[in-house]
């Protein structure tokens, strides 16, 4: 029983079953059935327009920049995406083309394929590289005709644009609310900050303690002049008449009243009481260092306001194309050489290990 097993094993076991029956197939399949796939290639990356030059050099090309590629890496992902399909599928009708009856069975998408199948068959002809090196991302899409392969990168690439400037144009309007909002924040502070302000000035009736002080001290600098004058005054009179004499008596009162209002006045300006003047400048100050601050960071939210404004009004950001798409001589793939030498190795080495399992066999049973 075994030994007929063996027997029926060893001549299925043959170098026309397991090697050129399998291999012709896949010639007469690859030279007569299979559809050929054109492919074209493009190069691009993306620059804002800040960095741009008017002179052709290397940075033009994003080559030496592999900082902020964050751009990239978003679009790659996006370049594969359902989104990126959906629009594919709204301009070009692509799913029909990769469903077009020419195609072959097995190259075709198939009619009743699912929305993930179709994604998963979208990708698999599609092929996105990111170099990080050179902030380049290389893009290649494969079709079963050449012109369409070139439309459909097109197209692809055109979308990619809109969808970089309108991220650009939705990161600019996010900036310019919140800058906006700050303006209006700090609007408020202002009016606050002049609010206080006036407050103070109504409540002491003063414009400026630092000029009133400036004024008392001026003041007070005249009357101690004066007081000179008069106690030299009063020492001639003292000199020829009496103490009681009604000029030396006279002259004592103004001298003691120019002393109670300098003393007086001293009081006010180093603070003497529940209103002190120095308090007074303190507190002054401060308001106005307040002022100021809310005038600055209003001043500064203007401008940026205003540069925001401006920003959200262009492209900021755009895409280089630094290869244009490709129009396809002839077909890529499949690669039909590769694939029939490859077929043909792995078939060879199947049938060696199929004849050494049953020269094993053989041994076993002798």
């Amino acid at each position: 029983m075994a030994k007929s097993i063996l027997i029926k094993l060893d001549r299925s076991a043959s170098l026309l079953t397991l090697v050129v029956i399998p291999f012709a197939l896949l010639v007469l399949y690859y030279s007569l059935v299979a559809s050929d796939r054109y492919t074209s290639e493009a190069i691009f990356t993306i620059k804002e327009n800040g960095n741009s030059s008017n002179s052709l050099d290397i940075g033009l090309l994003g080559i030496g920049n592999p900082s902020g590629l964050e751009d990239e890496r978003i679009m790659k992902e996006y370049l594969i995406s359902g989104d990126m399909l959906a629009f594919l599928d709204k301009e070009l009708d692509h799913r029909a083309h990769y469903q077009k009856s020419s195609a072959d069975w097995f190259s075709a998408l198939p009619i009743d394929a699912t929305r993930e199948e179709y994604l998963e068959y979208y990708r698999d002809h599609i092929d996105v590289y990111f170099d990080e090196l050179s902030g380049l991302l290389f893009v290649e899409v494969q079709a079963f005709e050449r012109d369409y392969a070139k439309q459909l990168l097109e197209t692809v690439l055109q979308h990619a644009e809109g969808v970089v400037n309108e991220i650009s144009h939705r990161l600019a309007m996010a900036q310019y609310e919140f800058v906006e909002q700050q303006l209006v924040k700090t609007q408020e502070s202002l009016k606050i900050s002049k609010q206080r302000l006036l407050e103070f000035q109504n409540r002491y009736q003063i414009f400026s303690p630092e000029q009133q002080g400036q004024s008392l001290t001026a003041i007070m600098d005249i009357m101690e002049g004066e007081l000179s004058q008069e106690k030299a005054k009063l020492k001639q009179l003292l000199g020829f008449q009496k103490s009681n004499s009604p000029q030396v008596i006279a002259s004592k009162e103004r001298i003691r009243a120019l002393t109670e209002q300098i003393i007086d006045e001293k009081r006010r300006l180093i603070g003497e009481g529940d209103e002190e003047l120095n308090d007074l400048m303190v507190k002054f100050t401060n308001l106005q260092l307040d002022l100021e601050f809310t005038k600055d960071a209003y001043a500064s939210a203007l401008a940026a306001l205003a540069q925001s404004r401006a920003e959200a009004s262009k492209k900021m950001k755009h895409l280089v194309v630094i290869s244009k798409p490709s129009l396809a001589d002839e077909a890529k793939y499949p690669e039909r050489v590769y694939i029939l030498v490859t077929a043909l190795i792995v078939l060879l080495m199947l049938f060696g290990i199929v004849r050494m399992t049953i020269t094993t066999i053989r041994e076993h049973q002798d």
